[in-house]
């Protein structure tokens, strides 16, 4: 590039783009000195603006930022080990780092690393950059750089409660990007899914119409061979919608990589000097001598205290421990190990009050948790979110998907009994006696699907849609239920219902019941999905209550049109006959529009418990059975005399909305009983105890993790990967 083009004025600058901002550039001067830049900042941002927002958008705005300042201010950052170690970071600025958008075009000077003035705060470096700001923040293991993205998003969260047009600051770990590889955008919008339970709607305004200033930690998190792509597609989202971003990483993983963030600035955070080390260690107030002595002498130690994580590990791990009783370790990693290895014994120290578990137990559950976390790329780790994967050995997983079978079949199993059991006989003694036959016949069925999964996959060539590869076995278990209750229940209702088979009229009713209860079983085994789904908060949606009730409404058309041509139930001369019609409509599109009434939330709740997810199942499962329930009895209604025929037609209602508690992609009650029986698995095999929510908060009250809303982090991911790389005791 020849020397005019890189020379630059005010005019070449008007209506330029610069990290995605318009900028105007009468209140822009670029001077050059002695190679340098220098920026005098007076911004005008000329994109349109956020529009007026209205009282829910208000409030959903307030309360995500409520849940970042206490899952992330409050939760981690003021209860991190760091603000413990009172000094300031160092920071240097790293112009290497980062490809400057403005280089082609400017001759940007010296390139190598450059001191910042002590004092300088991050947030002050990170306004100084102007509008489509970009930082990246670099670091050595402990140096503190979550602590510092956290005090970015700390100074942040006050303008944006005040000021609308201010962007709202999210913390998000790059880690779980590489599961699925996405867009930026597909994935933010995941994320606030997952881990701040944004509804749908919200979260994607919230993203796509730039309302958000992603704070990206753990770009070195990101699994080895993905961490270019993810650069990458970084960089992408940045020129697609110009947007303010912050990301963090560790310094030696980033430098090893091909690509490069084409950020506006880069800073660095320094190692702690040994004079800041040795001055801190004589401002704490607690008996250091034998620390204060070996760390004068002792260079590993020297090595490893220039980490503020890894001083304060120190003064913890041998506080009131004498010199002599110090080990001396010449290999650093060996002495980071026993580091950790002092800091866990004396946190079980630490409280000697409620000691609900041993530590050897302790020990052993943090173990298996940091090593499914790190196999996973997980940083916050959410109790409802745990998955069938997690189990290590097949015969485990093999063992889930029975147990999650069994307790399907039984329940179905119990619906066909109220269901097919009241139409064959008005016999209650009878009814009971079919509870048997058909449980057997549900659990014969959904463990046959198994079997003939696997079958369809091997004879259907491939590729097939999905949907046919889960309809097939879904439908050839159904049949399978309906041949093994044929051949089961025949015996117990020949005597009460017909004197044989041979009356196929009279047992065409009952058939067809048994048919559509069969199929409709196999294919609702179909759609279960393999992972346990996401719940949200039930609130009130008008608009797909009328999309569902039209949608009930054709359903229920076809399914009396199949009654006319199939079976003799309806006389259309009969007045009664049209009205039974005209109630079995109703009810067919009543009850979906019921379920978009309450399909999901339209709000975003300020607060969040361990195991929410669950919880909320549960509320949505028992909501959708007690609505159901009298609604199955008023169809009872019309065709049964006796009580006990129409509780068991509102109970087989309510069981079954139940277990779908909504429409897919997630149903609510098959969420409860993934989960627990995926609990069950894992407590047998004592992966977890029993009541884990439990176990995590008394492990956070030893200072192994921290709560981060509903969820739970390692206080470090420095210790996370210690434990990671133990053992288990047995």
């Amino acid at each position: 590039m020849s020397e005019d083009s890189k020379k630059v004025s005010n005019n070449d600058l008007r209506n330029s783009q610069l990290g995605g901002g318009f900028i105007d550039a009468d209140t822009v001067y670029v001077g050059k000195n002695g190679g340098d830049i220098h920026n005098h900042y007076n911004y005008k941002y000329v994109g349109n603006p956020p529009p007026t927002l209205t009282r829910q958008e208000y409030r959903n705005r307030q309360a995500l930022l409520t849940k970042v300042k206490n899952f992330w201010v409050k939760g981690v950052l003021e209860k991190s080990l760091y603000h413990q170690v009172l000094m300031e970071l160092g920071l240097e600025e790293r112009p290497d780092a980062i490809t400057n958008p403005l280089s082609e075009i400017i001759e940007i000077g010296d390139d190598s690393p450059q001191s910042i003035p002590e004092g300088t705060k991050i947030i002050d470096i990170f306004d100084q950059i102007g509008i489509g700001r970009t930082l990246l923040i670099l670091g050595n293991p402990g140096s503190g750089k979550t602590t510092t993205l956290l005090e970015i998003a700390r100074d942040l969260i006050p303008r944006a409660e005040q000021d609308t047009n201010q962007l709202i600051p999210v913390v998000f770990n790059l880690s779980s990007w590489a599961k699925k590889r996405q867009t930026i955008t597909d994935w933010l919008v995941e994320e606030l899914a997952n881990k701040y339970d944004v509804p749908k709607e919200i979260r994607e305004t919230l993203v796509k119409k730039q309302r958000l200033l992603p704070l990206l930690d753990g770009l070195d998190e990101v699994k080895a061979e993905y961490r270019d792509d993810c650069i990458g597609t970084l960089n992408q989202f940045k020129q697609d919608y110009g947007a303010e971003l912050v990301v963090c990483s560790r310094i030696k993983d980033y430098q090893a990589l091909s690509n490069r963030l084409n950020f506006q600035k880069a800073v660095c955070i320094r190692l702690l000097s040994l004079e800041q080390v040795c001055h801190y260690l004589d401002s704490v107030g607690t008996d250091l001598t034998g620390l204060r002595t070996l760390i004068a002498e002792d260079t590993v130690l020297q090595e490893l205290a220039q980490s503020p994580l890894m001083l304060n590990i120190m003064t913890l791990a041998y506080q009131g421990v004498a010199v002599e009783d110090l080990p001396i370790i010449e290999v650093v990693e060996e002495r980071r190990k026993q580091l950790f290895d002092a800091y866990i014994e004396k946190m079980f120290k630490r409280r000697k009050t409620n000691k609900r578990y041993n530590n050897a137990q302790v020990k052993h559950w943090l173990i298996w948790l940091a090593k499914r976390m790190v196999q996973e790329s997980q940083t916050v780790f959410l109790i409802e979110r745990m998955q069938p994967n997690w189990l290590k050995k097949c015969i485990q997983e093999s063992m889930y998907h029975a147990g999650f079978k069994l307790f399907f079949g039984m329940i179905f199993g119990l619906i066909g009994v109220l269901h097919f059991g009241t139409i064959v006989t008005n016999d209650l003694g009878v009814q009971i006696s079919l509870v048997i036959p058909l449980v057997i016949a549900s659990l014969a069925s959904a463990l046959s699907s198994v079997v003939l999964s696997s079958l369809t996959s091997r004879v259907i060539p491939k590729p097939i849609p999905w949907h046919i590869s889960r309809f097939i076995p879904g439908f050839m278990s159904g049949l399978i239920y309906v041949i093994i209750t044929v051949l089961m229940v025949e015996s117990v209702v020949e005597s009460v219902v017909v004197e044989s088979l041979e009356n196929l009229d009279t047992w065409r009713y009952p058939l067809l019941t048994l048919i559509i209860d069969g199929v409709a079983f196999g294919i609702f085994f179909s759609l279960i999905e393999r992972e346990i789904g996401n719940i949200y908060t039930i609130d009130i949606s008008w608009k797909k209550t009328k999309m569902y009730f039209s949608a009930g409404l054709i359903c229920g058309s076809f399914y009396v049109l199949l009654r006319l041509l199939f079976t003799n139930r309806y006389n259309v001369e009969h007045l009664d006959q049209l009205f039974d019609i005209l109630i079995r409509l109703l009810i067919f599109a009543t009850l979906p529009g019921i379920i978009g009434l309450l399909d999901k939330e339209k709000q975003l709740e300020p607060t969040i418990i361990p195991n929410q997810g669950i919880w909320i199942s549960a509320k949505k499962a028992g909501l959708f059975f007690i609505i159901f329930f009298p609604v199955g009895m008023f169809y009872g209604l019309s065709y049964f005399d006796k009580p006990h025929q129409i509780i068991s037609i509102g109970l087989a209602a309510g069981l079954l909305a139940g277990m779908a508690g909504g429409l897919r992609p997630v149903f609510a009650g098959l969420v409860l009983i993934q989960h627990f029986s995926l609990r069950l698995i894992l407590y047998f095999n004592k992966y977890i105890p029993w009541n884990y929510a439990r176990f995590l908060d008394y492990a956070t009250d030893r200072i192994f993790l921290q709560k981060v809303g509903g969820g739970y982090i390692f206080i470090h991911r420095m210790l996370m990967e210690h434990f990671a790389e133990m053992e288990p005791e047995n």
